[in-house]
């Protein structure tokens, strides 16, 4: 079965690149091994050791063998394979914990996903741990080409633990270069507040709230698909993310720094935190380039842009604005509160750290 439907993903006009982290390894020799693999494979890595990994994402994953490590890497190859084909591509990637001569916590497992244009895929498959890892790995191998089967051809998904996206096709354009904004409501984009919100909390909705106060308008949130250094956000993660802040309007972009965001939002107040407006100030975010830093500065004064400042948590130390050394010219795009009127030091980093299944 596996080669036949391998024959037509192959005969289909569908491109991809794999990110596959030692378990699944199978599936690559599976799809080279059968004639047309050329017209399928545009590219195919193994970054198996930690480090490679790592480079690979941007940042360490909090789990290697995890959905979040999943649906990363199928994004990083669904990237990857728009710089190398402009037909219709995907990509996919596999984290997975199989049977080793080493010692191991938690369940065996693989996590892996499919991104394309226009959805997300998700999927979960356990393993039996007595097994050997051939065996699981031939197991594994059978899915994930099911999956590509379910995904790519529209064939019918008989296995455990997948989830899909198909969203509003507004949403689309979120992974295309051109800047792009769009809004859950009605919003006229003058009082934002940007963030990963991975999960949003009551930090989160205090902050706005005080801004709101302060300001005399409503506020939304910005959750921005895309990060200078990591793969885009994934379309299941931002409707997981969306669906905790349904009470709110909820603009999601595609712009990582505040130079790109303020073209989109023109004359808006952004709600920080001081933790991330010393950022907008540090020149190692602008090619270590001071003079870019101050050019982007100066577009965000001409774009009339300003910024409410919270105080946070940084170690034992409250840091509010006034704790700041900042250019000058930053520092007049910006208003203090005071932490007697906001604080709270709630994470989210702590929140999903908390959250967290070692066998998941």
């Amino acid at each position: 079965m596996s080669a036949a439907v391998i024959q037509q993903l192959h005969d289909s006009p569908w491109q991809g690149v794999f990110h596959v982290t030692g378990g699944g390894v199978t599936l690559l020799s599976q799809l080279l091994g059968v004639s047309g693999a050329s017209r399928t494979v545009l590219e195919a890595t193994v970054p198996y050791a930690s480090a490679a990994l790592d480079q690979l994402l941007g940042q360490k994953p909090e789990q290697a063998a995890s959905a979040a490590t999943a649906r990363a890497l199928a994004m990083a190859a669904y990237q990857r394979a728009r710089t190398l084909t402009d037909a219709t591509c995907f990509g996919l990637g596999c984290s997975a914990s199989l049977v080793t001569d080493r010692s191991k916590r938690g369940q065996t497992r693989a996590h892996w996903a499919v991104q394309t244009a226009t959805a997300s895929w998700d999927f979960y498959l356990e393993l039996d741990a007595t097994r050997q890892r051939h065996e699981q790995e031939a197991e594994l191998c059978n899915r994930l080409v099911e999956s590509l089967a379910s995904t790519l051809l529209d064939q019918p998904w008989s296995g455990p633990g997948m989830a899909v996206c198909r969203p509003d096709p507004a949403w689309h354009d979120l992974l295309n270069d051109a800047p792009y904004r769009w809004c859950t409501g009605d919003h006229p984009g003058d009082l934002i507040l940007p963030g990963s919100f991975n999960p949003v909390h009551e930090g989160h909705y205090q902050m706005l709230q005080v801004a709101q106060d302060i300001c005399g308008k409503v506020g939304a949130f910005e959750l921005t698909l895309r990060n200078a250094d990591k793969p885009d956000l994934d379309y299941l993660s931002v409707q997981e993310r969306l669906t905790l802040m349904q009470n709110h309007q909820v603009w999601l972009t595609n712009q990582a720094n505040f130079a790109a965001k303020a073209e989109l939002f023109p004359g808006a107040t952004f709600v920080l935190g001081t933790d991330t407006l010393v950022r907008i100030g540090q020149p190692r975010f602008y090619g270590d380039s001071e003079q870019v830093r101050d050019q982007a500065i100066h577009r965000l004064r001409d774009l009339d842009i300003d910024f409410l400042v919270l105080g946070r948590l940084d170690g034992q130390q409250f840091i509010g604005l006034e704790d700041l050394t900042l250019p000058k010219p930053l520092r007049d795009l910006c208003r203090g509160v005071p932490e007697s009127v906001y604080r709270n030091d709630a994470s989210s980093t702590q929140i999903r750290q908390g959250q967290s299944q070692p066998t998941q």
